[in-house]
Parts: C-alpha cells; sequence; structure tokens
C-alpha cells in the first residue's frame, strides 16, 4: 500500500471506530437516563440496588468517553496526555481544535460536564469508604444527558470529516 492509501485506511477505520463509539455511548446515556428516573415506589433495597447500578453506568460512560478521546488524540495528534494528571489533561487536549488539523474533539460545555464526570469516576474507583448518593448522582445523570448530545455532535463532526478527507484524497 501507498502511503497516501495508508492514510486513507487510517481516516476510515478511525471514522468507523467513533461511529460505534458513539453507539455504545447513546447507549450507555440512555441507561444512565433509565436508571435516574424513580420507578414509583421502590423498597430499600430496590432504590439501593437502583443507585449502585446507577453509579455503575455513570462510571460506565465516563470511562467510555475516554478511551474515545485517547484513540482519536492518539490516531490524529499522534500522542496522548501522560503523568499524574493525564485525565484532566486529556480533557483539556481534546477541547483544543487544532488548526488545519483537526476540530475540537469536545465543546467547552461539553468538557465542563465531563469534567464533574471524571471527579465521580474517581470517587466511585478509589472511595472504598464512600456509598454514592442517589441524589448527586442523580445531578450527575443530567450532566450525562447535556454532555453526550454535545460529544456526539462533536465527535459525530470529526467522523464525517475523516469520511470526507478519506474520499477527497
Amino acid at each position: 500500500m501507498s502511503p497516501a492509501e495508508v492514510s486513507v485506511t487510517v481516516r476510515l477505520r478511525l471514522a468507523a471506530e467513533l461511529r460505534a463509539d458513539l453507539a455504545a455511548l447513546a447507549r450507555r446515556a440512555a441507561s444512565v437516563a433509565y436508571l435516574a428516573t424513580p420507578k414509583g415506589k421502590e423498597s430499600g433495597d430496590a432504590e439501593r440496588t437502583r443507585t449502585l447500578a446507577l453509579a455503575f453506568e455513570l462510571e460506565r460512560y465516563y470511562t467510555a468517553v475516554e478511551a474515545t478521546l485517547v484513540r482519536v488524540l492518539r490516531s490524529l495528534d499522534g500522542d496522548v496526555p501522560d503523568g499524574d494528571r493525564w485525565h484532566s489533561e486529556l480533557l483539556r487536549a481534546a477541547s483544543v481544535p487544532i488548526a488545519g488539523l483537526r476540530p475540537a474533539l469536545v465543546a467547552p460545555e461539553a468538557a465542563a460536564e465531563l469534567r464533574e464526570l471524571l471527579g465521580f469516576r474517581h470517587v466511585a474507583r478509589h472511595g472504598y469508604d464512600v456509598e454514592p448518593e442517589l441524589p448527586r448522582l442523580t445531578v450527575l445523570a443530567a450532566r450525562v444527558a447535556r454532555a453526550d448530545g454535545a460529544v456526539a455532535g462533536s465527535l459525530g463532526r470529526v467522523a464525517e470529516e475523516l469520511e470526507q478527507g478519506a474520499a477527497g484524497a
């Protein structure tokens, strides 16, 4: 394969992976919305189970966003942040457009919502003595709803640009 053919292949593969990731993010966001919605009168056990499931889905949603951003930055920028603050730096890098190369992968308003979810994910993974609280999770679920639309829009545009760039190559 020529370098031009490799470039086209890489762009089309990344676009296809992005579309699959966007579908997975939509499923995670739908699960979050479903679990955040009260189901009528719940017993204490049922509410606790729903709370734990919602915490799990919130963590999964953010982790899926982060994995997608890592894939795109690695493919388009050739690198991803590292070090102690790589999670925060990943969001910063993804929200910065690079003129002539790529748009911002995450709109600034979505980045703010995602930072809150990152904070929750950190507590969910490392706060072994902290029990999730349904009211806080409901607020985070609303953040997912706001972030998901913006993330889907910006990453969808990136996929379109990759496909158009491959077609024009």
